[in-house]
């Protein structure tokens, strides 16, 4: 059944995701035709009723959504995949996951959702740091993630959010994109709820290979932490710096990720620093590159994924 502006949620059915999911780890999964914020629910959520591993709602129309910096943004009911997961990080052996890892978790979502655009529609989709996916520059899908100390002193949990344009034909802004117009056909554009068990299947399997070793696996030369660094289209390219508390750009360039997911960016001085704040905005690649490594991995996997394989 297709969403509608009465029924947004029309197209999802609560029973066949957790059926789909389960085996994902996923304790719950939530259906709801409208909220203000999936993010709002899924935290007050887990207020209430303690932290949970692993939890996820969706909703067909969300009407107050917020983004980094608390900016606001809206898309009509019915086309946009709006969703959030809960978690409560914690390594094979009980323990919390080192503070230090959770931020990983924004680039964790990020990637998941390039995995699955790039599986089922071939659209070469790419992360701008620190948590936007982008197809040829454009914002596909936004990432938000939240915090929530539990009172008993305990890890805390983590809600990670996500709005992934899908079947928009227009867009109020031209630096934004969605499935069906870089497609090109609407039966071309996958369902959403197609998009979204791909989406959390991944991000749970990436999600539980951390938990047997955050510091392994995130650390310097982990393996998650070098798939992570290899989506993020910033790292090689030259941006401009919007910093907090200054109002004079900065240029530099970007050229990895730092121990909690930092951004580094070597400026004219030659000094090297790492930025967990701020906006950044993508110039060009590296002098001599006509692409960036991650545009490039991107294009390749499309073409794997293509003629059936995985990559």
């Amino acid at each position: 059944m297709d969403p509608t502006a009465q029924e947004p949620a029309a197209d999802f059915h609560a029973d066949r995701l957790q059926a789909a999911l389960v085996d994902s780890g996923f304790a719950s999964v939530t259906v709801l035709d409208q909220v203000d914020s999936t993010n709002v629910w899924l935290a007050d959520h887990v207020r209430q009723n303690g932290g949970t591993d692993l939890s996820a709602v969706v909703t067909g129309f969300q009407s107050a959504g917020k983004g980094r910096l608390d900016r606001q943004w809206f898309t009509p009911p019915g086309v946009a995949l709006t969703f959030s997961v809960a978690c409560t990080p914690r390594t094979a052996a009980g323990a919390p996951w080192p503070m230090e890892y959770v931020p990983w978790l924004t680039l964790l979502m990020a990637h998941s959702v390039t995995q699955a655009v790039r599986d089922i529609t071939g659209v070469p989709a790419v992360v701008k740091w620190p948590n936007d996916v982008l197809v040829n520059s454009r914002k596909l899908c936004g990432v938000l993630a939240s915090l929530i100390a539990h009172p008993d002193g305990s890890g805390p949990s983590v809600v990670v959010g996500a709005g992934l344009n899908v079947s928009q034909r227009h867009l109020p802004i031209p630096t934004a994109t969605s499935l069906r117009l870089e497609v090109g056909d609407d039966a071309a554009v996958p369902g959403r709820q197609t998009l979204l068990t791909d989406i959390l299947r991944e991000f749970a399997r990436c999600y539980h290979q951390v938990s047997l070793n955050p510091g392994a696996a995130l650390g310097p030369g982990g393996e998650m932490r070098a798939l992570l660094e290899s989506e993020v289209d910033t790292i090689g390219r030259r941006v401009v710096l919007h910093l907090p508390g200054s109002s004079v750009p900065e240029e530099a360039v970007a050229e990895g990720l730092g121990t909690s997911g930092e951004l580094i960016v070597r400026g004219d001085s030659g000094a090297a620093r790492a930025l967990s704040a701020g906006d950044v905005v993508h110039v060009r690649p590296a002098p001599g590159k006509d692409r960036t490594a991650a545009e490039q991995r991107a294009l390749e996997h499309v073409a794997r994924a293509t003629s059936g394989e995985r990559a």
